[in-house]
């Protein structure tokens, strides 16, 4: 199985479960690793046969902002979920990152792992 990353992807979101946090859309991190294999891709090179990468970063970036979740948990399974839908992506690795929600820690996030067998 290959692997086909997307890294640094900014969203916003309403996301926390204090009122000044849900005051406004925050700024999140996504970093995804996506199970794959891209032989298909690579024997055509054709975009049909591969993991559309700018169209699942703008699917994510829409969820998020549609979103008003408490928990960055819940948020990132549904990207997670979103990036299965995908019927080529085997496997997820998602990392949401929450700049700035503990301001003596260089990072806050969670990291998920989620397969097209949870997805059914």
């Amino acid at each position: 199985m290959d692997t086909v990353f997307l890294q640094g992807l900014e969203l916003r979101a309403v996301i926390g479960v204090h009122d000044w946090e849900r005051a406004f859309a925050q700024r999140l991190r996504v970093d995804l690793r996506l199970s794959v294999d891209t032989a298909p891709a690579a024997r055509s090179d054709a975009l049909e046969d591969a993991v559309d990468y700018a169209r699942l970063a703008e699917a994510l970036t829409r969820t998020a902002a549609e979103s008003s979740y408490q928990l960055i948990e819940t948020l990132a399974d549904r990207l997670a979920m979103q990036a299965l839908d995908n019927p080529a992506v085997q496997r997820v690795q998602l990392t949401l990152h929450k700049p700035g929600a503990v301001p003596a820690a260089q990072g806050v996030g969670v990291t998920i792992e989620r397969s097209q067998q949870e997805a059914l």
